[in-house]
């Protein structure tokens, strides 16, 4: 028969822990902070950066570039007295280069594509053309073109 180990220290609840250590508090802080400094970036055409952390009254913001690092220093104190507003015991920001925040997402590709235009109209001499390429063309073919032709008289009248 196994002998059942007895132990010392008995699992805590995690609702406990997250009290305890106040993770719940500093993330919703944190996602706050973000939607003001990404309101504040937005206004100063920087994108790309986020708040990594908030340690002892230092907000730490992470930075893509080194160039966007650069443009935050210059407008540091218009970020903090902003934030402040927000979340009084700030004292001060720090700004790291993330390189990680510069890699594109497949999503952002997605969004970056460029957009394909539909012409508007079409000319009665394509139309024309259609229905002449029509007239010698397989039976689901010439149905497409005349269909193609149908269409482009219906836009342009």
């Amino acid at each position: 028969m196994a002998a059942m180990k007895s132990y010392k220290k008995q699992p805590k609840p995690i609702a406990l822990l997250l009290e305890k250590n106040s993770y719940q508090k500093s993330t919703s802080l944190i996602t706050k902070l973000d939607m003001v400094l990404q309101r504040l970036l937005k206004q100063h055409n920087i994108s790309g950066c986020r708040i990594g952390n908030i340690e002892n009254g230092t907000l730490i913001i992470e930075s893509p570039t080194s160039l966007w690092l650069q443009r935050l220093q210059f407008i540091r104190s218009d970020i903090l007295s902003e934030l402040r507003t927000h979340h009084s015991s700030l004292i001060n920001i720090k700004v790291k280069v993330n390189p990680a925040l510069a890699k594109v997402s497949p999503s952002q590709l997605k969004t970056n594509k460029p957009v394909k235009k539909r012409a508007q109209k079409m000319s009665k001499d394509i139309a024309d053309s259609f229905l002449a390429l029509a007239e010698n063309a397989d039976p689901k073919l010439k149905k497409a073109l005349q269909s193609l032709a149908k269409f482009s008289t219906n836009k342009s009248e």
